[in-house]
């Protein structure tokens, strides 16, 4: 058997209370970071982090991990 690729769990994301088209976006997250190692390397692509890691910090406060 062969086995490639990335295989993540979705359960703290649905218990957050985000659905299919979150789930999207973190795999659209995940690639742009991805491309941009391969482009840039991984000394030249903290921008590309930067940019991402904000914008998952803007999702994660859309849907706290308690809702208070």
């Amino acid at each position: 058997m062969v086995t490639s690729g990335i295989r993540l769990g979705t359960p703290s994301l649905t218990t957050r209370g985000m659905g299919s088209g979150e789930m999207l976006q973190v795999g659209e997250l995940i690639n742009e970071v991805l491309d941009g190692l391969v482009s840039n390397g991984p000394e030249a692509n903290h921008v590309v982090e930067q940019g991402v890691r904000e914008r998952v910090r803007l999702l994660c406060q859309r849907y706290p991990i308690y809702n208070h």
